[in-house]
């Protein structure tokens, strides 16, 4: 029985401890972890823990892995460097390799760059002072002939990242539509008109396919991740 009551004595110390732990002691969100990268070629970002690109962060502390993917033996070499509010001013080399920055940030407007090619490679983002209007992509669809496409610049689409989306569909064709059916969308021209369209979109993740309503075979179709 002494022994029974000692181990239920221990046990009970042992829960209060574990109540008792402090925060700081605590496992850490990974919310606060953002990634940065620079290179290859001329590219420079930072996303956070869910591989959106950053442009709006509430106040704290961060923990951010930089990845510099320059190739040297092009001639060609990078670096990044986080400067802005608070005091903040944290860069890495130019060798290609990891590092790691802890950050606290403040209200303000916070600037990245390469230091090598700052015109060119430099992006910003804001921190605590509202959120930011949402970034919508301009995505441009096409149905004439026996062509239906759906493109990105001059490539067609065939992963995208969630969010908002400006699409504008030119639609040149009397024979057929384009239409556009995925998760939360089903949008349509006419089928016996000619004209254009614009459409202001939240993709979410998921299939999606755009096609012509007379003729199936007409189809396209790629995913939103």
């Amino acid at each position: 029985m002494r022994q029974i009551r000692m181990s239920l004595v221990m046990l009970v110390v042992g829960l209060a401890a574990a109540v008792l732990v402090p925060a700081s002691a605590r496992p850490q969100s990974t919310s606060n972890e953002l990634t940065g990268a620079v290179g290859p070629g001329f590219t420079i970002s930072l996303r956070d823990a869910n591989g959106n690109l950053v442009s709006h962060l509430a106040r704290g502390a961060y923990h951010i892995t930089v990845k510099n993917l320059s190739d040297p033996a092009t001639g060609v070499v990078h670096n990044f460097h986080l400067t802005g509010p608070g005091g903040v001013d944290l860069a890495t080399t130019a060798d290609p390799g990891t590092t790691t920055f802890d950050v606290t940030l403040v209200d303000g407007t916070y600037r990245y760059q390469c230091d090598f090619h700052p015109l060119q490679m430099h992006k910003t983002f804001t921190v605590g002072i509202g959120a930011p209007p949402p970034i919508v992509t301009k995505l441009t669809g096409r149905v004439a002939g026996n062509s239906i496409t759906l493109k990105k610049g001059t490539a067609i689409v065939k992963s995208l990242r969630r969010g908002q989306y400006s699409i504008v569909v030119n639609d040149a064709s009397t024979k057929d539509n384009f239409h556009l059916k995925g998760p939360g969308v089903s949008k349509k021209t006419s089928v016996p008109k000619r004209g254009k369209a614009t459409w202001t979109l939240t993709l979410r993740a998921g299939k999606y396919t755009y096609f012509s309503d007379a003729h199936h075979k007409l189809k396209r179709a790629f995913s939103v991740r």
